[in-house]
């Protein structure tokens, strides 16, 4: 495999930073939901940050296709580490009033949320561009273990940091919002840091001096003209918007309405999660030679739309974990084959604007379910359920599309 030394160090640093980074993604919808009871107001909150994302969305494809992408990496890790250690750093000095405070934690939540539109379609096409055609399936499932790996451990330590542990009679308190956002702050510089070790330079490098309109326009004229392409990209992308939602919007509700359990569930449920996403990324390469990409999506999204009646049918926690295993893997499986199938049918000097452009509409998708589950209803006693069975019914309606044009991708799409 070429340039391994390069994809150790963009491994390396997607681990140092996705940890503490994990922990704070967890943190933040916690303390909203559980220390200041306002799930609605972070509904609300993620459903604006996910608006503007939008269009931040479709300019970072632009620059993610204009720009050399191993320093855009590199800058991104290093003024968001910057900008979130500033932000915690006050707060932890000052002490402001919780009215300022929850403005500023909402802040770093929005800022973490604009990092990750960018950076994830930043990797994969630098992923693309240093990987031989025949490794994507490998190079995806070794991001998927490293990434997923790196979230049992965020969810390991969201558990002890939010609700302290004793360990050999040392006891460690629980931490304060403020002191895990500096401590993700820091693991970006030192991302960044590790990021400036690649030497890679892309040869013969064209770049585009095409305004961001004109550029985005292309992007969406290759889409057109490659109407499968844009069907399978789009309808696959379903089970990401509803995870998303599902571990920002519903699961804090789950687990203190329905189970009514603490941090600590929902912090081990994190966990259960990335092991299953874990599980995926290890043997998906596997699966992929029983059967093909396309036909994988379907089993994968379909089963999970069963998983989710299963869970809300009973109030075993063993069930909980279970489905949140399942859903690990169903969620990193599909991501895993679709990033596959994408770098096999798109150039690499269109794959940010594509990416971006999927994304930007997993967003539109993302806001209205965001928009119906911020609904004062969904947060009353077991209602959260019915969030969880709206959510099973959408993942098969966005599955039947795939299913319809399954023997046109098998005949025209390299799957």
């Amino acid at each position: 495999m070429k340039n391994k030394f390069h994809l150790f160090l963009l491994f390396l640093a997607h681990i140092v930073s996705g940890i503490a980074s994990g922990v704070t993604m967890i943190s933040i919808p916690w303390y909203f939901t559980d220390s200041l009871n306002l799930n609605s107001s972070f509904s609300l909150m993620f459903g604006a940050v996910t608006f503007f994302g939008l269009f931040w969305g479709l300019y970072s494809g632009v620059l993610i296709d204009k720009y050399n992408r191993k320093k855009l990496l590199e800058s991104i890790n290093f003024f968001t580490g910057l900008l979130i250690i500033l932000i915690g750093s006050y707060i932890y000095l000052f002490n402001p009033k919780i009215d300022f405070s929850i403005i500023l934690i909402g802040c770093v939540f929005t800022i973490t949320c604009f990092y990750y539109i960018i950076y994830y379609p930043t990797i994969y096409a630098f992923m693309q561009e240093i990987t031989q055609k025949k490794n994507y399936v490998k190079i995806n499932s070794y991001l998927e273990i490293v990434g997923q790996s790196t979230t049992v451990l965020a969810g390991s330590l969201a558990a002890i940091l939010l609700s302290g542990i004793t360990i050999y009679n040392v006891n460690i308190k629980p931490w304060s919002i403020e002191r895990v956002i500096i401590l993700d702050g820091v693991t970006y510089l030192i991302g960044a840091f590790i990021i400036s070790f690649i030497k890679h330079r892309k040869k013969n490098q064209v770049i585009e001096k095409k305004s961001v309109v004109k550029s985005i326009k292309i992007g969406v004229h290759f889409l057109i003209k490659n109407k499968l392409i844009l069907i399978y990209g789009f309808c696959s992308h379903i089970i990401f918007a509803f995870l998303l939602v599902e571990l920002f919007t519903l699961l804090p509700l789950l687990i203190k309405n329905f189970f009514q359990k603490g941090a600590y569930l929902f912090a081990i449920t994190d966990v259960c999660y990335a092991c299953g996403a874990l599980l995926s990324g290890l043997f998906i390469y596997k699966w992929i030679k029983y059967y093909n990409k396309v036909k994988l999506t379907i089993i994968l999204i379909m089963l999970t739309s069963l998983s989710i009646l299963i869970l809300i049918s009973n109030k075993f926690i063993l069930s909980l974990l279970l489905t949140s295993i399942f859903l690990g893997m169903s969620n990193s499986g599909v991501r895993i084959i679709r990033n596959s199938f994408l770098f096999d049918n798109i150039p690499n000097k269109y794959i940010g604007r594509v990416v971006s452009i999927f994304n930007s509409i997993n967003t539109i998708i993302r806001m209205c379910l965001i928009f119906i589950f911020s609904l004062n209803y969904f947060s009353k006693g077991d209602n959260v359920t019915d969030g969880y069975l709206i959510c099973a019914i959408i993942l098969v309606i966005f599955c039947l599309p795939i299913l319809y044009y399954y023997k046109k991708l098998k005949r025209d799409c390299i799957i």
